[in-house]
C-alpha cells in the first residue's frame, strides 16, 4: 500500500487538502497529552480545523495498554469519525494506528487478533500520522506495538499503515531533551538494524544508510543546541529509517529491549541504543563473511575500521545525547537476566543476519547492563 507524505517545514497545513479531498466533517485527534500543546501542532489545529467537528482522545499512557486501546475502539465506534489524525511521539502514533484498525474488525475481539494479526480482513478509517519527535518512525510503518500485561505485542500488516505521513520538522523544535535523545538513538539503532537485517533489500539499505549519513553530524547539534537545520536533518533520517524497517523490520537490540521498558522503565530507544553496540560487538564475534561485510560497510559510516571502534563510537555518542550506555544506571542487575531472556521478541529476533544463542544474548545484555 502506498502512503502519501508531506514533508518539511510548515507541512502541517497540508491537513486542510487532506481533509477537502476526503470530504472529512468528523476529525478524531489522538494526541499526546504534552506534545500536543509543546510541539505548536495545538495553536495551529485550533486555526484550521476551527470550522470542523472535532473529538479529542489522549487519555492512555505511553507504551499503549489494551485497557486504553479498548477504550479508544470504543470512542471511534461511538464518535464514527471520517478521519483519524496522530499526532505526538510513537506511542501516539501507534495508539492511532491501533484503535484504527481494531474498530473495524467485526468477526474477531481484538485481543484475538492481537494475537494473529492474519486475522485482520477491514481496512480502518484514513488516518494520519503527524510525528513530534525525530525518532520512532511510526508514521511509515505497517506495524504498531502494544503491551499487555508487561508483555510487547506487535501488530503488523499492510492496512495498518497511515495513509498520510506529514513530517513537519517544526514540531520537533521543542521536544524536551531527554525526549529528544531518546528518540534521535531510536532512529539511528533502527538505521543500522535494518542496514544488518536479513531481510534488509536495496531499497531498504538506501533508506538506512541515507538515514545514518544524515545523523551523525547532526545528533548533538540537535539535542544539546536546538539547531533547527539539525533538527531537520534529525526529522527527514528519522522518517526514512522509519521506511527502511518498515521493509526490514529490526533484529535483536529492538527484540531484547521491550522487558527493558516494561519492567524498568529504559525509554525504549535508550534501551535499544544500550543493546546496539554490545549486540554488534556478539554478532561480529560469530561473523559470517556475509555479516562480516555488511558490518565493514556499518562501520565505514561511523568512520571507524574494526568493531571495538564503532563500540567506543556509539557509546561516546550516547554520552554526547545525555544517555548512560549502563543499564545498572536504571537499577538493571545480572540478577535480571533471567527476567529479560525470557522475554525476548522471537519475531523480531528473526531478522538477525547472525543466528544468536541463548548464552550470546545473555552475553549481549551483560554488556549492555556492566559495560566493557
Amino acid at each position: 500500500m502506498l502512503q502519501n507524505e508531506f514533508l518539511g517545514k510548515g507541512s502541517l497545513k497540508n491537513i486542510i487538502d487532506i481533509i477537502n479531498e476526503l470530504d472529512a466533517r468528523k476529525i478524531l485527534l489522538v494526541i499526546g497529552k504534552k506534545s500536543f500543546t509543546l510541539s505548536g501542532a495545538e495553536s495551529i489545529l485550533d486555526i484550521l480545523l476551527k470550522n470542523k467537528d472535532v473529538v479529542k482522545f489522549n487519555d492512555f499512557e505511553a507504551n499503549p495498554k489494551l485497557e486504553d486501546v479498548y477504550s479508544g475502539i470504543e470512542l471511534i465506534r461511538q464518535e464514527n469519525p471520517d478521519l483519524i489524525v496522530a499526532i505526538g511521539g510513537g506511542s501516539v502514533i501507534d495508539m492511532a494506528k491501533l484503535i484504527n484498525i481494531l474498530a473495524v474488525q467485526t468477526n474477531h475481539t481484538a485481543l484475538d487478533i492481537i494475537n494473529d494479526c492474519s486475522l485482520i480482513n477491514n481496512k480502518g478509517r484514513p488516518l494520519v500520522a503527524i510525528p513530534t519527535t525525530s525518532g520512532t518512525g511510526s508514521q511509515a510503518t505497517h506495524f504498531a506495538v502494544i503491551y499487555i500485561k508487561k508483555v510487547k505485542y506487535s501488530l503488523s500488516h499492510v492496512y495498518i499503515l497511515p495513509d498520510y505521513a506529514i513530517v513537519d520538522f517544526s514540531l520537533s523544535y521543542h521536544t524536551p531533551k531527554e525526549v529528544a535523545a531518546s528518540s534521535a538513538m531510536d532512529a539511528l539503532s533502527q538505521a543500522v538494524e535494518s542496514y544488518w537485517s536479513k531481510h534488509a533489500t536495496y531499497e531498504s539499505r538506501k533508506y538506512s544508510s541515507e538515514a545514518i549519513k544524515l545523523i551523525l553530524p547532526a545528533i548533538s547539534l540537535a539535542i544539546n543546541n536546538k539547531n533547527k537545520n539539525a533538527i531537520q536533518s534529525m526529522s527527514l533520517a528519522a522518517h526514512l529509517a522509519g521506511k527502511a524497517i518498515n521493509i526490514s523490520k529490526t533484529t535483536a537490540p529492538h527484540a531484547i529491549s521491550y522487558t527493558l521498558t516494561s519492567h524498568f522503565k529504559v525509554p525504549h530507544g535508550h534501551a535499544v541504543a544500550a543493546l546496539l553496540a554490545p549486540t554488534a560487538y556478539i554478532s561480529s564475534q560469530k561473523s559470517n563473511k556475509e555479516f562480516k561485510l555488511i558490518l565493514d560497510q556499518i562501520f565505514s559510516f561511523f568512520g571507524c575500521e574494526s568493531i571495538n571502534d564503532f563500540y567506543d563510537i556509539w557509546n561516546n555518542l550516547m554520552h554526547e545525547c545525555g544517555l548512560s550506555p549502563k543499564l545498572i544506571n536504571f537499577g538493571v542487575s545480572i540478577q535480571d537476566l533471567e527476567l529479560i531472556i525470557n522475554n525476548v521478541n522471537i519475531e523480531r529476533m528473526t531478522g538477525h543476519t547472525i543466528t544468536l544463542e541463548r548464552e550470546d544474548l545473555e552475553d549481549i545484555v551483560k554488556l549492555a547492563i556492566l559495560g566493557r
